[in-house]
């Protein structure tokens, strides 16, 4: 893709099978998104002739489905992987060959890339989600840098599609969702001839500020008996006794299991300690406290510093696949650790070095996904297993503290 596709002009190109399973996933995603998600959305005619690029941020893990609610006509989306895993999805994917993002924010998969430029070229409609996978709080992921190249060198129209809610109705932790706003709407069709104009640093600022939502300010209520729960997905340390993988999250209430701490979580967003002094009061708060907590601890961590039962690691991608293997996870200072049994072997461990792990990435609501030796391996756990502490100590041993 070196040079600039020329699009063809004939409107949006789609193979009659996939016009058939688009407007069949429309009309059952539409059940799904208005009576279950609660989602809002006005349907958008084309809002330019020929080929374009749709640009939308991520709120949720069904943001896919939700964008072709949204368009009269078909829409080739770049999932994630964890969207790409949604049962939701998983016939229209078999029936449209969809396009992968690598779980790493800002990257895209070669082939990727190359099924963009060959859809664009036939005429074709191409969504994008260019801040990855959805934050766990309100603060959206910065976009990838990648996509601005990505627009010079289709050089087709982009237009802008932005959510608004969905981090307060359906979180990325979340398994339930919340009755409040969920809405969607077209923001503005940008042209090449107005992007031409632009330099790199002014078209990527134009998407930050575009697709950079944050609805927190604005003070909107989500109401549900079940707002906290799963929240220990993402917050692992007590503020009060400042122990690690202590929380546990029930009803509408966050928890210590060590010294008690407890703290409400209201349908506006918010933390209200009962019996805490602390300056949390946000998702988001309470996150950027855990960095702080770990920038003072990563020097003094002893062997095992995080340690968790009943997990599964399987190779992605291998065929014939390898067995998956049943343990207990332990991350060290310099390994990455499964110890499980082996009938009459006994007790074994199989780890890595965090040396050669390029990725150590959280994927969906609560899994890993593990980059080493040119293999990818997925680690799951229960459904209340942390994996974002891990992948925040994994940064953080390599001097990269971030949310």
């Amino acid at each position: 893709m070196s040079k600039t596709v020329t699009p063809t002009e004939q409107g949006a190109h789609c193979k009659p099978i996939h016009a058939l399973t688009f407007g069949l996933y429309r009309t059952a995603g539409k059940l799904y998104a208005k009576h279950y998600l609660g989602f809002r959305t006005n349907r958008i005619p084309r809002p330019c002739a020929g080929a374009h690029l749709i640009l939308c941020n991520s709120q949720t893990l069904h943001d896919a489905l939700l964008v072709r609610q949204a368009f009269d006509y078909p829409v080739y989306c770049v999932q994630t992987l964890a969207q790409r895993r949604s049962p939701v999805t998983l016939l229209t994917d078999a029936l449209t060959a969809p396009l992968y993002q690598k779980p790493v924010l800002g990257t895209w998969s070669g082939s990727a890339v190359q099924g963009i430029g060959r859809i664009i070229a036939e005429g074709g409609s191409v969504c994008l989600f260019p801040c990855g996978e959805p934050a766990y709080g309100h603060t959206p992921n910065p976009p990838s840098k990648q996509v601005v190249s990505l627009i010079r060198t289709l050089g087709v129209p982009v237009v802008f599609y932005t959510l608004h809610g969905g981090a307060g109705a359906f979180p990325r932790w979340a398994d339930e969702r919340r009755k409040g706003p969920f809405i969607g709407r077209h923001e503005r069709t940008l042209t090449p001839a107005e992007y031409a104009c632009m330099s790199d640093d002014e078209l990527y600022a134009l998407i930050g500020r575009t697709l950079s939502v944050n609805d927190k300010p604005l003070g909107l209520t989500y109401k549900s008996n079940h707002r906290a729960e799963r929240l220990d997905r993402v917050l692992y340390v007590c503020p009060r006794c400042r122990e690690h993988s202590v929380l546990y999250a029930l009803g509408n209430h966050v928890s210590c299991r060590g010294c008690g701490m407890t703290a409400d979580y209201t349908e506006a967003g918010n933390f209200v300690f009962l019996n805490c002094e602390t300056s949390i009061s946000t998702v988001d708060g309470w996150m950027d406290y855990q960095v702080s907590w770990l920038k003072n601890r990563i020097d003094s961590f002893e062997n095992e510093i995080y340690k968790d039962e009943g997990i599964t690691i399987l190779s992605v991608g291998k065929k014939p696949a390898d067995e998956p293997l049943f343990g207990t996870l332990i991350m060290t200072r310099e390994r990455l650790l499964l110890r499980f049994e082996d009938g009459e072997r006994g007790t074994r461990t199989v780890g890595f070095s965090l040396d050669s792990v390029a990725t150590l990435t959280p994927v969906g609501k609560s899994k890993l996904s593990l980059s080493a030796a040119q293999s990818t391996w997925e680690i799951s756990g229960s459904s209340k297993f942390c994996a974002y502490k891990y992948a925040q100590l994994f940064n953080a041993l390599r001097g990269q503290f971030r949310k």
